[in-house]
């Protein structure tokens, strides 16, 4: 069956696909989960990750076919049209679900599978690999440094990220015709940021310069064209073509039998009285189908340099939409961090929704200009309530220090007559605060159970997991958007409960390495027959789960120090393969994943980043290599660490070589490749050390 154009689908014709897309993701996660009860001392291991390669690429493959089908891939490539073949698409899903089971069946059978690595290709004018046309997201986080004024940088950041993608990357933005009506609502946006933070559309100009795209080509992406929503959405619909938000609405909205929730976050931090030495860290997920994204290193003319990874390099996220350049988290070189977009949205009174600033360029703004927590909750408190019916469409978030924290819940009554609902510490059952924050995608203030959707008889709440519903009746009873909302409240409470947990038995010693622990904790998915547990979720059971699963597409850490020494580490999905999804659901595996993180030093100048972190991978590849050195397991595991290492030695060595042209290697785009090189040469040692000292994660009390 042939299509048109995303415009002509129905969602009953694309129900084939979407459960043949399901299938194939469930039967890829159940090869890893035989995968992962072996180890690189055995050669079944090896051989079936090698196969499972193959299969997460042809997987990717076919799941872009269907994006540029159905709608959700129309920010990355244009539709197929009538070559859109739905069959064929399903035949392809159906190849990875057999090829998926096959290789399950062989790794529990102790076989050896003869499969070698999958053929990608590179492309001219990109850094990162292609299956066909296909791009590959990159397993290794890229980086992008920025210098000079808000003009400069957002030029530099175009040219990077085409640099590092390729020009396919802006090219759907590129060829968009704004209506009448659009560029009446971006106007209306524009006077907001020209108000609130000028700078900003200084950036937008800079971009538009790079890009070879129009300012409002651009600002769209920052602001979105349409008016500010009159009741409660998820982002997914907060601006998608009229087919996109359809096959969202299916995938958001639908119960498939072993998918848990809609893609959720989290964040957490803890600083004073909580951590070893009294200073802050935090680490935060960004939990969906990892895409296209950069971690940006900036060093503007005015204000503090700072890093901050945004969802996407676009403002997109395919199958869950735009959001503004959103993402999370993020450092400046006063020690201010912004860990998380803080869990609950849309509590302030609708008569208060309007236009104002998005979560985006607010993050921007606070990153390069705050001084302390305290600054940047203030700047958050004059911006008006704005777009709070859309998740990320307006101000706020979880801000910390080496002092405080404020994470925001709802912004009542901003900026002429503030009444916020701002969490500041947490506190236990006798009423004692404790330093430390955390949010998923809930609210856990007393004040906020009439947020996120709440049913007419309320929420449930608990003191760690706060506002939520298990009640499938209670979930379902209200149309998608609010189902949604409460729906994400279930498994946050359990994430929730983690995090109070981990914090309060880690309370005085945590750090960098206590939290990296922590990201390699699993949760606990009930024994038994994965279909009989999901109906058993589905009813409303509930267990330990952890923020620390298959659904991570980006794991990172930070230690913000005031002095412009922070640590920011990163890691492209889970931080460990092995981990529990949070719910029934299949979670997400990706191309080459590495569950290692590189790690920066925000440091006085770029140059200094860049020696630091070519200094922490001569230290990565001493540690590998005398791991490697002692690692008396398989041949084919030497074999294949051994290739790992002399990735990371030929990446070392492009991260110090002179290229013979000085000048430019002192550029952002020269000290931004060699960074690059430095960072995946960190990623591939530690890869090989790790592989024979597996992290530890942490051993907690068995209690709720």
């Amino acid at each position: 069956m042939s299509v048109e154009s995303p415009s002509d689908i129905d969602t009953a014709e694309l129900g084939p696909a979407f459960a043949a897309r399901h299938d194939a993701h469930d039967a890829l996660h159940d090869a890893n989960r035989a995968l992962v009860e072996r180890d690189w001392w055995d050669p079944v291991y090896v051989a079936t990750r090698r196969a499972l390669e193959r299969v997460t690429v042809d997987l990717a493959r076919a799941k872009w076919m269907l994006g540029r089908i159905d709608g959700t891939y129309g920010d990355f490539a244009p539709p197929l049209g009538a070559s859109g073949d739905l069959d064929t698409v399903v035949a392809m899903f159906g190849e990875v679900t057999g090829a998926a089971g096959r290789i399950q069946d062989a790794c529990r059978a102790g076989r050896v599978l003869d499969a070698p690595l999958p053929e990608l290709v590179g492309r001219a004018g990109s850094e990162i690999s292609f299956a066909g046309d296909v791009p590959l997201v990159p397993s290794i986080c890229p980086i992008v440094v920025l210098q000079g004024s808000n003009r400069d940088m957002g030029r530099q950041y175009a040219q990077q990220v085409i640099e590092i993608f390729g020009r396919w990357i802006f090219a759907p933005q590129a060829a968009r015709r704004l209506d009448a009506a659009e560029t009446a609502q971006l106007r209306i946006w524009e006077a907001q940021l020209r108000r609130h933070m000028p700078e900003v559309l200084a950036f937008v100009e800079g971009w538009a310069d790079g890009a070879s795209m129009s300012y409002d080509q651009v600002l769209a992406i920052w602001t979105g064209t349409r008016p500010f929503a009159t009741e409660s959405r998820p982002f997914a619909y907060a601006e998608s073509d009229a087919a996109g938000e359809r096959t969202n609405a299916a995938y958001l909205g639908g119960s498939p039998p072993r998918a848990g929730v809609p893609d959720l976050c989290s964040g957490v931090c803890a600083w004073g009285a909580a951590t070893a030495d009294g200073r802050l860290v935090a680490g935060a997920t960004t939990d969906h189908d990892c895409t296209f994204q950069a971690t940006i290193v900036a060093f503007p003319a005015d204000g503090h340099s700072f890093v901050y990874t945004p969802f996407s390099v676009k403002g997109s996220i395919p199958m869950i939409g735009r959001d503004y350049l959103g993402g999370h988290p993020g450092m400046n070189s006063r020690g201010v961090a912004y860990v998380h977009h803080g869990g609950a949205s849309g509590g302030e009174p609708r008569d208060q929704w309007g236009y104002g600033v998005r979560r985006g360029a607010a993050t921007f703004h606070a990153l390069q200009f705050a001084d302390s927590a305290a600054e940047a909750r203030d700047m958050m408190l004059r911006l008006p309530v704005g777009d709070a019916g859309v998740t990320l469409g307006t101000a706020g978030g979880l801000w910390a220090d080496g002092e405080r924290a404020f994470c925001f819940e709802a912004r009542n009554g901003c900026p002429d007559d503030p009444d916020p609902i701002i969490r500041e510490a947490t506190y236990d059952a006798y009423g004692s605060p404790h330093d430390f924050l955390y949010a998923n995608n809930n609210a856990l203030s007393p004040r906020s159970g009439h947020l996120n959707g709440a049913p007419r008889t309320g929420y449930e709440y608990s003191l760690a997991g706060g506002w939520h519903t298990v009640d499938p009746r209670v979930i379902h009873e209200a149309p998608g958007p609010i189902a949604i909302r409460r729906l994400i409240t279930k498994t946050s409470e359990g994430r929730n409960r983690f995090h109070y947990r981990a914090m309060m038995e880690g309370y005085g010693r945590i750090d960098l390495d206590y939290l990296d622990a922590l990201y390699h904790t699993s949760g606990e998915i009930p024994p038994g027959d994965v279909r009989e547990v999901a109906e058993r979720w589905h009813a409303g059971e509930r267990w330990n789960s952890s923020v620390a699963h298959r659904g991570n597409a980006f794991t990172a850490l930070m230690a913000p120090r005031a002095d412009g020494s922070g640590t920011y580490r990163a890691c492209v999905g889970p931080a460990a393969r092995g981990l529990a999804t949070p719910d029934p659901g299949h979670g997400y595996y990706y191309v080459d994943e590495t569950n290692a993180f590189w790690e920066i030093t925000l440091a006085a100048s770029p140059a200094e980043v860049l020696a630091d972190a070519e200094r922490r991978a001569r230290a990565h590849l001493a540690h590998a290599s005398e791991a490697l050195a002692a690692f008396d397991g398989c041949p084919e595991a030497g074999a294949e660490l051994a290739r790992l290492m002399h990735l990371a030695e030929s990446e070392l060595a492009g991260a110090g070589r002179d290229s013979g042209h000085r000048a430019a290697d002192a550029q952002p785009a020269g000290l931004s490749r060699r960074l690059r090189s430095a960072t995946r040469a960190q990623v591939r040692a530690k890869q090989v050390a790790e592989a024979v000292r597996p992290p530890a994660g942490l051993t907690l009390r068995r209690h709720a």
